[in-house]
């Protein structure tokens, strides 16, 4: 728990630690990303909004990816005349900026209600300017890192044997074990076909880095091996309580 309303993050730890308190009464369904919104959050939605969209074009284009991998086009797909082409798996510029405004204004608000009724989560729009820019940051990393395994350019490290045969030159036939990464993309291609079906998290729910850590995917993913991915990807997206929601399945 945070007991000061108006923290300031001497650390980028500190806040993760306030993304994951927030998050955690969102699992716990204390907190809302959708909903109708009062004047005051309406204002903040517009703030943020804003502040989303320069965080998002001031990443230099040489260290942002769309989940991990470089970008098709060397043009910068920030300017106004290129945020609507297509850049990666028929994604464009906005739908990859557009998907981190969601997730940055739905906390934003919901950290606003957190706050409004009583919980000990200070509002986003509260923070000081340089403690809202570390907890974006935060939410940033994860939006990347959550792209990055959901579409296979990252793993969380599950393993599966495959047998392979072959026929040999003396007319025989050779059987091989091989144990393979079973999320990771084998290449580009396999990694646009993943975020062509996948997409960036399901259209009515919160992406998944306003839900949990990215070190809480892996963890799942791992106690979860056997499940197939693209089920456990839209339980990950999906679901407000992941664990829970994985754990009733049993």
């Amino acid at each position: 728990m945070l007991p000061d309303q108006n923290p300031h993050f001497e650390t980028i730890e500190q806040a993760e630690n306030y993304v994951e308190t927030a998050r955690e009464y969102y699992r716990d369904g204390y907190g809302e990303y959708r909903g109708r919104r009062n004047d005051e959050q309406q204002l903040i939605a517009e703030v943020t909004s804003d502040e989303a969209r320069l965080i998002v074009d001031g990443v230099m284009l040489g260290a942002l990816s769309l989940g991990g991998v470089n970008f098709d086009s060397t043009a910068d797909p920030a300017k106004p005349e290129n945020t609507d082409k297509p850049i990666r798996a028929g994604f464009t510029w906005n739908d990859f900026r557009g998907e981190y405004e969601r997730l940055l204004v739905g906390f934003a608000v919901m950290t606003n209600r957190l706050q409004r009724d009583g919980y000990k989560v200070p509002s986003y729009a509260d923070l000081k300017a340089d403690d809202r820019l570390k907890a974006a940051s935060v939410l940033f990393s994860d939006y990347l890192s959550h792209n990055a395994l959901r579409f296979g350019a990252d793993t969380a490290g599950v393993k599966k044997t495959e047998f392979k045969t072959r026929h040999t030159d003396d007319g025989g036939i050779e059987r091989t074990r091989e144990t393979i990464d079973k999320d990771k993309a084998k290449n580009d291609r396999e990694i646009n076909e993943n975020m062509a079906k996948r997409k960036y998290a399901t259209g009515f729910a919160a992406h998944p880095a306003g839900k949990i850590s990215t070190e809480e995917y892996v963890r799942l993913r791992q106690e979860y091996p056997e499940m197939d991915k693209d089920l456990f990807d839209d339980i990950i997206s999906s679901a407000r309580d992941v664990r829970k929601t994985l754990e009733n399945r049993e």
